[in-house]
């Protein structure tokens, strides 16, 4: 699969009336046979992944990174599908067999195509708004992805939310101490010493 951006440089020389509408640098994905439908209104899966490409500038993802660091999620989803014989908008069974295998090949595949657990959630999150696209566009019927409903606080309120399952949790980072009671750290410096609370010679001490 080929991955392009777009340039409108010299738009006015292909014999159209106007300006394309799709943005500047929108990352687009072709078949390696250079086709884009296999006949009159059946589009390939590549073709309805760039429709949903040109569409995050609306979506709440305005900056070409993001477009093409999302492209990047999808061709790499698509080329592992392929290579097992699991179409984009396959049967629910399918695709969570083919998701299976791709969580496997991503933690202990080779090391190239290892992902740390931040980064297979980014890529996680990235498939999951597409599918939810696809589903509400009537291009899929289903999706790899299990969800369980949850509760989020932020600022004293909560609201309901979905929670992918594929997404692997990740440790939260350690509470950093800024600073220590007098009284604590006379206590630290006493244990480093192998000394006890009230200064004496800690006989349990080992070292």
């Amino acid at each position: 699969m080929i991955l392009n951006f777009f340039p409108s440089q010299g738009w006015e020389s292909w014999d159209i009336e106007y300006r394309p509408l799709i943005p500047e640098g929108m990352p687009v994905l072709v078949d390696d046979d250079l086709r884009f439908e296999d006949g009159p209104a059946v589009p390939r899966p590549a073709a309805v992944v760039n429709r949903w490409l040109r569409e995050l500038p609306a979506s709440g993802a305005p900056a070409p990174s993001s477009w093409e660091n999302y492209a990047r999620v999808l061709k790499e989803w698509m080329e592992f599908l392929v290579e097992h014989g699991v179409g984009l908008f396959d049967s629910r069974a399918r695709l969570k067999s083919a998701l299976s295998r791709y969580a496997e090949h991503r933690a202990a595949g080779p090391l190239k195509a290892r992902f740390a657990a931040t980064t297979w959630g980014q890529h996680m999150s990235i498939l999951s708004l597409f599918y939810r696209w696809a589903i509400n566009e009537e291009y899929a019927t289903a999706e790899p992805f299990t969800y369980r409903a949850a509760r989020a606080l932020f600022a004293g309120t909560g609201r309901a939310v979905k929670v992918n399952l594929a997404v692997c949790r990740t440790p939260k980072p350690h509470v950093t101490i800024k600073y220590l009671e007098p009284d604590f750290t006379e206590l630290f410096r006493k244990g480093l010493r192998g000394l006890a609370p009230d200064g004496s010679q800690d006989t349990g001490f080992h070292g």
